[in-house]
């Protein structure tokens, strides 16, 4: 009883933030509505680990987010092996995959874990410096200079594996 009437508090008071906050990661009613409904089917299985005192929105949209994230892993991969099969070979696309997905992987891996992640909310999720402070719990200054900080690293280190990755295979 408990954890339906927390859904339903949360839903009332946060229902049309979080779908709005669903539509501008997917861009589109469907998507929105169905990242909305199943962050919060996780909110009702998981209101017993939300922090009273905490933002509850940040909760939320970092449930979104990680859903939103999950998704687009789960897409580029069908849609990876639905290509391999039906298009012909694409040199170009072939040499972007071999030269820069590893040293961009590796470079990604070795960032801080918050650094990654505000990385990728910026760039791959394209949120906005505020809804980035919100998800991580920062302010919107404290994200831009993260955010600055992580794309230097970020460059540094793609460009230290791209020289090392190109050299070991000119051997």
């Amino acid at each position: 009883m408990e954890q339906q009437l927390f859904l339903e508090r949360a839903i009332e008071q946060y229902g049309k933030a979080t779908y709005n906050f669903a539509y501008r990661l997917t861009g589109n009613d469907a998507d929105a509505s169905d990242l909305t409904q199943e962050a919060f089917i996780r909110v009702f299985r998981a209101w017993h680990s939300f922090k009273p005192g905490t933002s509850f929105l940040s909760w939320v949209f970092r449930i979104e987010t990680n859903l939103y994230r999950d998704e687009l892993r789960r897409r580029k991969v069908r849609c990876y092996a639905e290509e391999i099969h039906e298009r012909p070979f694409e040199p170009i696309d072939d040499y972007v995959e071999a030269h820069l997905s590893e040293p961009l992987s590796k470079a990604l891996s070795d960032l801080t874990p918050l650094q990654r992640k505000i990385v990728l909310l910026a760039d791959v999720d394209g949120c906005s410096y505020r809804e980035i402070g919100q998800i991580v719990g920062c302010s919107v200054g404290t994200v831009r200079s993260r955010l600055h900080r992580a794309r230097r690293e970020l460059r540094k280190l793609v460009t230290h594996y791209m020289t090392l990755f190109t050299t070991q295979r000119q051997r």
